[in-house]
């Protein structure tokens, strides 16, 4: 049985930056995988680990809201406070699509569905390719990288700012207020406690969408904000709040799932040399490698719910007001539903990974975080022939946008045909 002191490991940012959360999280998928969890709040929560569990939760929003205390744990109480921390107040008030219940949340995002089809993806692989092309021409010659700084970041900030149509001579800026925002904890992106630093990113992201939506509103464009500032819901247009949580949501959801999921891929196909070998020669694993780096990453560990009655699950009973955190990483290696859960296999399939959530609030963006990612992985094999690690692997501190924030990597261009 899980012990406090395994609990408290769970609501430790830098357990997740130098330690291994996975065999906690394995120990309560076999022994209590609805587990009542002592927090770092002064408030339990229940731990949902297995697969199955997390699907019934995610997929059940009237009973089990996004709205009431958000979807992201908080590490202490002043960030569960609205009267204190903009980020949960803007959550509570369910002012972005992933901290709206129903029947708000279904009208909301029926307006966004449409640019983020197939087809209107696929469109823009062309795109996706070119910048691709811009960033690995930037590092060739350079024999060695950062590659989590300097390939995997910016083919995401590049997509999701253009379809903005930010500035890019703020991009920048709005990075740096991103990383304050999801990893409050660390201390290369800390300006004072984690509260100010989070408060500080959530601000200036909020306000900066915000202010530029407002301006799209009364001359709309084509772009993502444009389309921001023209919903309306039940004939009410956003408000200023609405408008500016929005886009901040696009701009963190737009960079953490490529980012961390191409740089714990890339991790793996180094330390595996056979697989690396593997996937270079099978031109097929462009297919499947994408979901398999998105399920080794699960960019983000968890997604947090309020129960708004008295339910039963696991054969354990939550009550109303409960909080309930569903551990995506930890369904993401279930033994039940996962062969050899703990081994990365770019051809595995089938690969029901939960990373993009599940039910009505699955992720807008999944078709393009795959497209980047196999656009991104097809490039480099054509251009390198060979990348290995550089350098000890570094964690961000973060319970919830997990993964690497440097990655040191040498790379041999291939040589130009004669």
């Amino acid at each position: 049985m899980s012990s406090d002191k395994d609990d408290l490991r769970l609501s430790d940012p830098h357990v997740f930056a130098t330690g291994n959360p996975h065999d906690v999280w394995t120990r309560l998928r076999k022994e209590d995988p609805v587990h009542l969890t002592a927090s770092a709040v002064d408030r339990d929560y229940w731990s949902v680990t297995k697969h199955a569990d997390v699907q019934f939760v995610l997929k059940n929003a009237e009973l089990f809201s996004s709205q009431q205390s958000g979807v992201s744990l908080p590490t202490n109480k002043e960030m569960a406070d609205p009267k204190k921390s903009e980020h949960a107040r803007l959550a509570q008030a369910g002012a972005m699509l992933p901290t709206l219940d129903p029947p708000r949340h279904p009208k909301a995002r029926a307006q966004f569905a449409d640019r983020f089809t197939p087809k209107v993806v696929n469109a823009l692989e062309d795109r996706v390719r070119m910048v691709t092309g811009k960033i690995l021409d930037s590092v060739r010659d350079r024999r060695e990288c950062d590659f989590v700084a300097d390939i995997a970041a910016r083919l995401p900030i590049s997509t999701i700012f253009t379809m903005m149509d930010i500035p890019e001579a703020d991009w920048p800026m709005l990075f740096n207020y991103a990383n304050m925002h999801t990893a409050p904890e660390d201390p290369e992106f800390s300006i004072g406690t984690a509260l100010e630093t989070r408060q500080r990113g959530a601000l200036g992201l909020v306000g900066y969408c915000r202010e530029l939506a407002l301006e799209r509103r009364a001359a709309p464009g084509t772009d993502l904000l444009s389309l921001i500032a023209a919903v309306a819901i039940d004939g009410e247009k956003l408000s200023d709040d609405e408008l500016g949580f929005l886009g901040h949501m696009f701009v963190i959801a737009g960079q953490e799932t490529t980012r961390n999921s191409l740089s714990a891929g890339m991790l793996e196909l180094m330390r595996n040399p056979q697989e690396m070998d593997r996937f270079r020669c099978t031109p097929s694993l462009l297919k499947t490698a994408p979901d398999e780096f998105i399920r080794w990453a699960t960019p983000i560990a968890h997604l947090m719910r309020t129960a708004t009655a008295d339910v039963e699950l696991g054969g354990k009973t939550i009550r109303k007001g409960d909080w309930v955190v569903n551990w995506l990483a930890s369904a993401n290696r279930d033994e039940t539903v996962f062969k050899d859960p703990f081994r990365f296999d770019a051809g595995r399939s089938p690969n029901p990974h939960v990373s993009f959530g599940f039910g009505p609030h699955f992720c807008l963006g999944a078709f393009l975080g795959r497209l980047q990612i196999r656009v991104m992985m097809q490039t480099l094999m054509e251009r390198f022939e060979n990348i290995e690690l550089a350098g000890d692997p570094q964690y961000v501190a973060s319970i919830q946008f997990t993964g690497l924030k440097r990655l040191r990597v040498g790379l041999t261009p291939r040589r130009a045909a004669a």
